[in-house]
């Protein structure tokens, strides 16, 4: 009955969300994240982050630790779709996270010297543009998930009352 997550899917989550809560994993943290702004937490400035990484370290542990985390319940139609596209996002993301990791030092093994076309300006600039792919791709994956167990729950019929609601 419920859709089981691949390995692939589980490591994409993972990946996706350490991104998102390490400024070291996000391509904002350097210059450029000054100049176009950060999360879009700013309204509480201390607070909200630190509410944004408690949770996605939450989530990280309960994704890692239960294999069936990301489970639902099998569904079609939009639910399906949105989640499939969701889950094509997540690894998009995963691949743009590790390429963020990875870029900085490569960029700096391969041009020692800042380029004159700008290269390592564009690799960066790239970067954080294709971000925020992996977020999407969680937020879609997510509301997927919460259309498929809506559609389950409304099949399921309404629930029993209780004691206190018969009397």
């Amino acid at each position: 009955m419920n859709q089981q997550p691949s390995i692939t899917l589980r490591a994409a989550y993972v990946i996706v969300l350490i991104a998102a809560v390490l400024p070291h994993g996000r391509a904002e943290a350097g210059w450029l994240g000054l100049v176009v702004g950060g999360v879009g937490l700013g309204l509480v400035p201390s607070i909200g982050p630190a509410i944004f990484v408690l949770l996605g370290i939450y989530r990280i542990g309960s994704v890692v630790r239960d294999g069936r985390a990301l489970a639902s319940p099998r569904t079609g139609g939009v639910a399906r779709a949105v989640r499939w596209l969701g889950a094509l996002l997540l690894h998009g993301g995963a691949v743009t996270a590790a390429v963020g990791w990875i870029a900085p030092p490569l960029m700096q093994w391969l041009a020692p010297e800042r380029t004159e076309i700008g290269a390592e300006f564009f690799t960066e600039l790239f970067l954080y543009l294709a971000n925020g792919v992996g977020l999407l791709g969680l937020a879609m994956f997510e509301f997927g998930r919460l259309l498929a167990f809506e559609r389950s729950a409304r099949q399921a019929g309404p629930p029993a009352p209780n004691r206190e609601q018969a009397r």
